[in-house]
């Protein structure tokens, strides 16, 4: 299935979730318990912004108080061990990004079993991720960047939001497809990695627009594509990576999951919560100005999305070699 098919299913499988989910009522289950959400990458990033947006609805809902607890690194997997290791009683959630289903594809051994271990609540967000180039690449659009890349080789950089997440293996498919060489430079989160792409320091960048976009306003950084199949709302302007480097795509999208075991009425209270937050008008509206496309799915729905894109993924993984540890 192609990425503009696959992104219309995600989209119709959670419109129909969601139309199909009972109104929470405020302040049911335990109402004024706080509900720690582990966050898998550093504060000031897209994902901090992402809830910190949407919580201000969910604790109206839920009548609590929602506490962001960071744990980056890793492609998620601190943060993951960090739930495990609480109870299993709905007052932990944990942040997850695409990497949860890559992850055990790139990696030997994982601390935990992604399918037995971890319950699904929602699909918060998809995230069309951007394409930008420093300073130290001198190139205003991805055709200019493949022919630089050919003709400087060994020299190309880019940052990594994390090992074995969407940047990660997006950044390794557009070397493998467009044909020429790239050192992937993993950090714990775009903000983290966006010094040194503006100084030079690292010659690629492929995240959210929201962490690109001051930057690049301010004419440090330029943004060379999108990796959506089509323009997006936030950029019209912006081309689809695919359309110099044909056959790139690369998923991203971020939740929330549970230890297994919570009850599964606490799981859908805490879902109903989340869909309630992104139908919010204001919430929909600074998330998309964040360059983020709101979800808000049943558990469902999300946990047949992240089968779908660790069987899809899994064969161009295994192929491109991609492993890390």
């Amino acid at each position: 299935m192609n990425a503009g098919r696959r992104d219309t299913l995600r989209a119709a499988l959670a419109g129909a979730a969601i139309a199909a989910m009972p109104r929470a009522a405020p302040a049911q289950g335990a109402p004024g318990r706080t509900i720690r959400t582990i966050v898998p990458t550093g504060p000031g990033g897209t994902t901090d912004l992402m809830l910190r947006t949407v919580h201000k609805r969910v604790e109206v809902e839920l009548g609590t108080t929602m506490l962001l607890d960071y744990k980056p690194g890793a492609a998620g997997i601190p943060a993951i061990q960090s739930a495990l290791n609480a109870p299993a009683d709905g007052a932990t959630v944990v942040g997850v990004y695409t990497a949860l289903a890559f992850n055990p594809w790139t990696f030997d051994k994982l601390p935990y079993d992604t399918f037995s271990d971890l319950e699904p609540v929602s699909l918060l967000v998809n995230i069309p991720l951007v394409l930008a180039a420093g300073p130290g690449v001198p190139v205003s659009n991805v055709t200019e960047l493949v022919a630089w890349a050919k003709a400087n080789p060994g020299k190309l950089t880019i940052a990594a939001s994390g090992i074995g997440g969407g940047s990660h293996l997006g950044g390794l498919l557009l070397a493998a497809i467009g044909g020429f060489d790239i050192t992937v430079v993993p950090y714990k989160g775009g903000a983290a990695a966006l010094p040194d792409l503006v100084e030079g320091r690292i010659g690629l960048m492929l995240d959210s627009y929201q962490t690109l976009r001051a930057q690049a306003q301010a004419g440090r950084i330029r943004l060379l594509g999108v990796s959506s199949p089509g323009p997006q709302e936030f950029a019209p302007d912006l081309q689809p990576i695919a359309a110099a480097i044909p056959g790139f795509a690369t998923a991203s999208w971020q939740g929330v999951m549970v230890r297994a075991g919570t009850p599964q009425a606490e799981r859908q209270r805490i879902a109903r919560a989340y869909a309630a937050g992104m139908r919010d008008p204001e919430v929909r509206a600074a998330l998309l100005a964040q360059g983020l496309e709101p979800v808000g799915s049943t558990p469902e729905a999300f946990a047949r999305i992240i089968r779908a894109d660790h069987e899809k993924w899994g064969p161009v993984i295994r192929k491109a070699g991609l492993k890390a540890n």
